[in-house]
């Protein structure tokens, strides 16, 4: 009896292969790519705030890609693309080293121009990023930034030339039984299985652009998780250019669907204004000031309020923060958070850029009673994050990031600030 990956595996390439027969089409060009990159990760108390639990972590990370794409005509694409990630711990000491899996971080079909008509159809493991990325950019979280991808179908319908129309069906499981892996650790890649679907338009009005989404996500129930969720995801995002240095884009959903018996309704939006101040400044080129908006469960009412990331469980605001939110629901869940903040965007050099952000975080409700977060108010705290990105060369980029964390009243008393850093170099070629 075939296995799904097989299975799976022998339904892609016999589609492939109809395929070209069916158009007569001859390989024209392969292109091969290949992607080391080396973190550096440090930080003491990030996950649960208090110093003396000795929860310092300091580990190396090392992602390698291999990526093919065979391009037969400009109609036909395949993708292929094979990563590993393993980690060296410098502490705690008692973690071993594990080579770690690799597996298919991409395989995918792409028909551009489908029966002659304005389509592009993708068929398998692909990436998907709608917009900013607040509702749809990350298929597995828990594998963290190894990998971001769906098993999908993309249909993306061009109606003109600034406007588009994209649907999608996404199929993630709890562990990888799609396709064949080597040195397999049985990684969880979601805590649910989960399946989507989604209808994405986006457009330009002159200056302004325009972006409206329907998004639908079932999860599975399993020994851990016995709840059922259903989620529907109303959303719209508008970006203008107000004048030749100022910028303005906002994005804001609601939410409806089930949790088990209860019903659920919620809310969730961001907004940054951008101001270049290039001719004015001779380093500091872009001056953000923006907003956060995801509502919490009130447990006053029988509703789920709580906003779901849906898909967007990955570090959009914050590379550090995504672990303080793991006890209060799991990895970089962003909900019942709100934020204003601002970022100083400065540029050295040509190769040689530098931000520094400010966040104050609050929450919508406070934190229910339990020994994390163990507050009673609504501020989370104060966030400092900088980065420092250059370009050694064409084929070698690296980056420094630093983040600071002083919490509020909405975590418990004696509560710690964290540090956190992270060095990065990445060849690619």
């Amino acid at each position: 009896m075939f296995k799904k990956s097989t299975l799976f595996l022998i339904i892609f390439f016999l589609l492939f292969e109809i395929s070209l027969i069916s158009y007569n089409i001859k390989p024209q060009k392969l292109k091969i790519n290949f992607c080391e990159r080396f973190r550096f990760v440090s930080w003491d108390n990030a996950i649960n705030l208090d110093d003396s639990s000795d929860s310092t972590y300091s580990f190396t990370r090392h992602r390698t890609s291999i990526s093919l794409e065979y391009l037969p005509s400009i109609k036909f694409e395949l993708g292929l693309k094979l990563t590993n990630e393993f980690r060296t711990y410098l502490s705690p000491s008692d973690k071993k080293f594990n080579f770690n899996e690799i597996f298919f971080d991409q395989l995918y079909i792409k028909w551009k121009h489908l029966l002659n008509l304005p389509i592009t159809l993708t068929l398998g493991r692909q990436n998907i990023m709608l917009g900013e990325g607040f509702v749809c950019f990350d298929g597995q979280p828990l594998t963290g930034s190894r990998s971001a991808y769906f098993n999908a179908l993309r249909a993306d319908f061009k109606l003109s030339p600034n406007h588009k129309i994209i649907l999608f069906y996404s199929y993630v499981p709890e562990k990888d039984d799609l396709l064949p892996i080597l040195n397999n650790q049985d990684q969880h890649l979601i805590e649910q299985a989960h399946k989507g679907i989604g209808l994405y338009y986006t457009g330009e009005f002159n200056k302004t652009g325009i972006d409206a989404y329907y998004i639908k996500k079932e999860t599975d129930v399993n020994e851990s998780y016995p709840i059922k969720s259903k989620i529907n995801t109303f959303g719209a995002r508008v970006t203008t250019q107000v004048s030749e240095k100022l910028g303005f884009t906002v994005e804001y959903a609601l939410q409806s669907g089930s949790y088990g018996n209860l019903m659920r309704k919620a809310s969730g939006g961001y907004f940054h204004i951008d101001y270049s101040t290039e001719d004015i400044l001779p380093i500091l080129n872009k001056v953000t000031f923006g907003g956060i908006f995801l509502t919490g469960d009130d447990p006053n009412t029988d509703k789920i309020e709580a906003w779901d990331p849906v898909f967007s469980r990955w570090p959009k605001w914050s590379e550090s923060y995504i672990y303080t939110l793991i006890r209060e629901n799991s990895v970089a869940y962003w909900s019942n958070l709100n934020s204003i903040y601002l970022t100083l965007s400065s540029t050295f050099s040509e190769k040689i850029n530098f931000k520094l952000s400010f966040y104050h975080m609050g929450a919508k409700h406070p934190a229910p009673l339990s020994n994390f977060p163990g507050g009673t108010g609504k501020i989370r705290g104060n966030l400092i994050i900088g980065k420092l990105t250059f370009e050694i060369n064409n084929n070698l980029t690296s980056h420094f990031v630093w983040e600071n964390f002083n919490p509020g009243n909405f975590y418990f008393d004696e509560a710690d600030i964290y540090n956190w850093l992270r060095f990065e170099l990445m060849l690619n070629f």
